[in-house]
């Protein structure tokens, strides 16, 4: 009998966590190492979200019955890889639950920001003023999207922005030119999709090519009155230099899901035209369970014996 450790909150009510040949006991988010050694010791299988705790050298060495870690997401920076492998713990993601309501998500901050709905929304409520005094916002209809990482959330990205009927350019360091020619969006430089684009979306995963990918000097190169979109990872966008090209008049808004340090830090946006969500854009009842399904597979193919969605 496998014993997991099922970290998530979204669950935590859940009865539908059954698995023949595993005892799950539930947890509620864990945010440091004490935390998620106190619920995995013992445990065979860890199964968690990327945006709770890290599992790090020093929590493995605390866990040593662990040979399977599952998280419930496609982003896997938040674990050791390369100190798993050695130790012989096996890893698993879930690489796909479905791009689109991320896409959808990031639409829905640009739109936000263009439009000035949350601004607009509080007015009402909190100040009970029926006013649109400077709240004129942009069109989306021809102008140009820029979309950085063309995996399948970019895609998606691409034909929402079509329906818009917005001009798409991107760049990724992994060009599609079949899709492009599908999508009808071509391929630029990075360089050239900062410049141009009166929106641009970031889709990418955080590495060390990523991590502050949109600093200070490629948000200066950023067209003036540009909103910037970022539902991939915190860290890609250096988050005060976004504050300080806000701040200057030199970029028009922000439309967040993430951020640096998310959930440890709070970043005092002030007055600027920025909207932020707490990390929703994967948060659907689809995607739920989709992501449920899929991390219960891997852990049935553990117990097969058999790679289902393996990292190492």
């Amino acid at each position: 009998m496998l014993e997991v450790a099922f970290v998530d909150f979204v669950f935590e009510q859940r009865e539908d966590i059954q698995l023949e040949g595993c005892e799950f006991s539930i947890h509620p988010p864990l945010h440091t190492a004490d935390e998620i050694v106190a619920a995995a010791l013992g445990a065979d299988v860890l199964c968690m979200r990327d945006q709770f705790g890290k599992v790090t050298r020093e929590v493995l060495d605390q866990l040593p019955d662990l040979r399977l870690i599952v998280t419930r997401s496609a982003g896997y920076d938040h674990i050791n890889l390369a100190e798993a492998e050695r130790r012989g713990i096996q890893v698993c993601n879930v690489p796909d639950y479905g791009a689109h309501m991320i896409a959808e998500h990031a639409f829905g901050l640009l739109l936000a920001v263009a439009r000035h709905i949350v601004k607009g929304n509080n007015r009402y409520r909190q100040e009970r003023l029926f006013s649109d005094r400077g709240l004129q916002g942009i069109e989306l209809h021809n102008k140009t999207m820029g979309i950085v990482g063309t995996g399948r959330i970019g895609m998606h990205s691409a034909r929402i922005a079509k329906g818009f009927g917005m001009h798409v350019i991107a760049h990724d360091v992994f060009e599609n030119p079949a899709a492009a020619e599908e999508l009808g969006f071509r391929y630029v430089p990075l360089e050239q999709v900062l410049a141009v684009s009166d929106a641009v979306t970031l889709h990418v995963s955080l590495n060390d090519a990523t991590h502050h990918l949109i600093n200070a000097e490629r948000l200066a190169q950023m067209k003036p009155g540009a909103i910037l979109v970022n539902t991939s990872r915190g860290a890609v966008v250096d988050t005060q230099a976004l504050i300080a090209a806000l701040g200057s008049g030199h970029l028009g808004g922000a439309g967040l899901d993430v951020l640096e340090e998310e959930r440890d830090h709070y970043h005092d946006f002030g007055e600027l035209n920025v909207v932020v969500t707490p990390h929703l854009g994967w948060y659907t009842e689809g995607a739920v369970h989709r992501i449920l399904q899929i991390a219960l597979d891997s852990i049935a193919g553990f117990l097969r014996g058999e790679a289902v969605n393996r990292l190492v």
